[in-house]
């Protein structure tokens, strides 16, 4: 199995400098998609599966507070929509001992959107810009995957299987697994995406509770914030 098809590690941190917190968004052009930051460093901006947008640090980089490293493909906020173009921003904070945790905030934000620049307007009348950011990539392709029938052992060893490819090579994947309803959720990190190469999430010491016929869907992202259309196949756990 591809060595990149591995579960990432929980992260992300607050970037002090892109200050705030619900987001209202205007109209127009999309913020998916790769930018850099007036802070020098490159977020990537992608759909949350309900609604929204989460936002990613791409470069490695440390807070200007505690100094705490933020790690490429950190998560450092998710936009919750709250109706009428309002969003929540949860931003994820470091303590002086570089402990995180989620803080969700609880102001508001203006974001405009042009083809080349984002801004955030932190004020109550959003007259005033508070941080900007620059479109560092132009991929509007998304990825394309396909789920496999897949079979696996309780207690042994489980491979999810798939086939994607992306314009850039490159893509991550959530996988879940339902029995009529969402029962285990997988991601991978950013790694190869080639078509024709067959790819796989593996388990090992497979739940005993997976047992029977399951169903498991995928959806793949690429790094410009593209996703891909969700594909499921039929899971066996003898």
């Amino acid at each position: 199995m591809n060595p990149h098809r591995l579960l990432c590690a929980a992260a992300g941190l607050l970037v002090a400098s892109a200050a705030g917190a619900a987001v209202a968004f205007t109209a127009g052009p999309s913020p998916i998609g790769t930018w850099k930051g007036q802070n020098g460093h490159t977020y990537r901006w992608t759909a949350l599966p309900g609604g929204g947008f989460a936002e990613y640090a791409m470069t490695s980089h440390r807070t200007t507070k505690n100094h705490c490293l933020v790690k490429v493909n950190t998560l450092v906020y998710k936009y919750h929509p709250l109706g009428n173009g309002i969003y929540r921003e949860d931003a994820y904070l470091w303590d002086t001992k570089c402990a995180a945790s989620w803080s969700p905030g609880d102001e508001t934000v203006k974001i405009v959107v042009t083809p080349t620049r984002m801004t955030h307007s932190c004020d109550k009348e959003y007259t005033k810009v508070c941080f900007t950011y620059t479109r560092t990539a132009t991929d509007t392709v998304p990825p394309v995957v396909k789920a496999l029938a897949s079979t696996g052992t309780a207690g042994g060893t489980t491979r999810l299987r798939y086939t994607v490819s992306d314009n850039s090579a490159r893509t991550w994947e959530e996988l879940d697994i339902y029995r009529g309803a969402l029962i285990r959720r997988y991601k991978t990190t950013l790694g190869p995406a080639l078509a024709g190469h067959l790819y796989g999430y593996k388990l090992t010491g497979t739940p005993a509770s997976l047992k029977g016929k399951l169903t498991f869907c995928v959806r793949s992202h690429d790094a410009a914030g593209n996703v891909s259309k969700e594909s499921c196949a039929t899971l066996t756990i003898r």
